[in-house]
C-alpha cells in the first residue's frame, strides 16, 4: 500500500471505483457493469481498485499452493511410472502433463481445499482495510457492536462455503485418481 498508493501513487487505497468514473450500477460489478455500459474510464478505475486487494489476499495463498505443487510435482517425476513412460518414448510434454501432474495435483488439490479457509478468514481483513462493502467487513462490524445473531449467520455461511468447497475437492480427488471412492 505505501509503495503503490502512498509513495507511487499508481493505485488507489480504498473503495472500488473513482468518483468521477460515472458508472451506471446494473449488477453491482463494477468490472463487469463498465464493461456492459461501455465505459472506459470506469472499467479502469474499478480494475486498478482491483489490483492491490486481490494482490493482498491472494498472494501468499498463492505461494503456498506453488509450493506445494512443485515438490509433488518433482517427486512424481523422480517415480518409476514417470521412468516407466519415458522408457516407452513418450514425449516429455506428455509425460509430465499426463503422467506426472496428474498425481502431483492430489496432495496440491488438498491444500487448496483447505486455503479456501484461509481466502475466507482473510476476506474480513482486506475488506476492512480497503473499504470494501462485503460479507467479511459486515462480519467485523457486527463483532464490534456486538450484534451476535448476524456473527452467527455468517458463521453458517462461511461453514456453508466451506463444506462446499470440501465437497468439490473430494470430487475431484475420485476424478484424479478413480480408484479413490467418495
Amino acid at each position: 500500500i505505501m509503495l503503490f498508493s502512498v509513495k507511487l501513487r499508481w493505485l488507489p487505497v480504498q473503495g472500488r471505483i473513482d468518483y468521477d468514473a460515472g458508472l451506471q450500477e446494473v449488477t453491482g460489478f463494477y468490472v463487469l457493469d463498465s464493461i456492459l455500459t461501455g465505459n472506459g474510464t470506469a472499467l479502469v478505475s474499478s480494475v486498478k481498485h482491483l489490483i492491490l486487494p486481490s494482490i493482498a489476499l491472494g498472494a501468499a495463498v498463492a505461494a503456498i499452493i506453488a509450493r506445494v505443487l512443485r515438490s509433488s510435482l518433482l517427486e512424481s517425476l523422480r517415480s518409476d511410472y514417470v521412468r516407466l513412460a519415458r522408457a516407452k518414448g513418450a514425449s516429455e510434454n506428455r509425460v509430465v502433463m499426463k503422467h506426472a501432474l496428474r498425481n502431483a495435483l492430489i496432495p496440491t488439490l488438498t491444500v487448496v481445499g483447505l486455503q479456501i479457509g484461509v481466502l475466507l478468514g482473510g476476506n474480513m481483513i482486506i475488506e476492512t482495510v480497503f473499504g470494501w462493502p462485503g460479507l467479511g467487513r459486515l462480519v467485523v462490524d457486527a463483532i464490534f457492536n456486538r450484534d451476535f445473531p448476524l456473527v452467527q449467520g455468517a458463521v453458517i455461511v462461511y461453514a456453508f462455503i466451506f463444506i462446499i468447497a470440501s465437497l468439490f475437492v473430494d470430487v475431484m480427488y475420485t476424478y484424479l485418481n478413480p480408484k479413490m471412492e467418495l
